[in-house]
């Protein structure tokens, strides 16, 4: 029943990563490491959702949007391995 609108979950996951990470940045105590986790927790939380979200066109949609920062948190993983001097 619930992983009917796991989709849309995932949506508004994606949508408050947006604009935690770009449009209000958030600071605690004049450091960001705080707001890095929450942003990356964000990233995963809505990967996961729209991932056992029901098929569909909305799961569809919701797994290439959510999709899109989970690769890039893996290139910024995977970066510093390659290029290790």
């Amino acid at each position: 029943m619930l992983r009917r609108y796991l989709s849309v979950i995932s949506l508004l996951l994606f949508s408050l990563f947006i604009i935690f990470a770009f449009i209000t940045p958030i600071v605690v105590n004049g450091t960001s490491e705080i707001g890095d986790i929450v942003i990356i927790l964000l990233i995963l939380a809505s990967f996961l959702t729209a991932y056992f979200s029901q098929k569909g066109k909305w799961r569809t949609f919701a797994l290439i949007v959510s999709s899109i920062p989970v690769l890039f948190l893996i290139g910024l993983i995977l970066l510093p391995i390659f290029y290790e001097q």
